[in-house]
């Protein structure tokens, strides 16, 4: 089973635009036509696609964490490549779009919350290991966060 991550997020960003400055911000992502009308980031460790959420998950995302997300950032683990590569990766990625976003959460495989911002409180799941509080103060030295156990309300729903 393959390793994926989304994060949803409220924000006035449009799919492409989302593409183009993670494009310009991460080097080593190469954007790549698909064929099937979609865009997407490749990169060694990872794929990255961004689209706009189906209804339905608006309101499950909105049921569970209290706000609409008006786009999905998919990250997806390559299979046989190097895990920390592609979690600094998705850790850059993350961090450089919440500053163009309102509230965010960053779930691994569609229901455990990794990471949840509501506001200006940025919170990371201390029960979850894809970043540890000491990485995570290494890589935000200047950023207030959290870290601490977080539910995952979609487990329940």
């Amino acid at each position: 089973m393959a390793t994926e991550y989304e994060l949803d997020m409220a924000t006035d960003l449009k799919t492409v635009q989302a593409l183009e400055l993670l494009s310009r911000h991460i080097s080593g992502l190469a954007l790549t036509w698909n064929g099937k009308d979609s865009d997407y980031l490749l990169g060694s460790t990872i794929e990255i696609d961004i689209n706009e959420p189906f209804r339905s998950w608006q309101q499950t995302l909105t049921k569970g964490f209290g706000f609409t997300p008006t786009l999905s950032v998919g990250f997806r683990f390559k299979n046989n490549t190097d895990f920390d590569t592609f979690s600094e990766t998705m850790f850059q990625a993350t961090m450089f779009l919440l500053q163009h976003a309102k509230d965010a959460v960053l779930l691994s495989n569609y229901e455990t919350t990794i990471m949840r911002r509501l506001g200006e409180q940025l919170i990371f799941n201390s029960n979850h290991q894809t970043w540890d509080d000491h990485w995570l103060k290494t890589h935000l030295a200047t950023t207030p966060f959290e870290c601490r156990p977080l539910p995952s309300p979609l487990l329940y729903s």
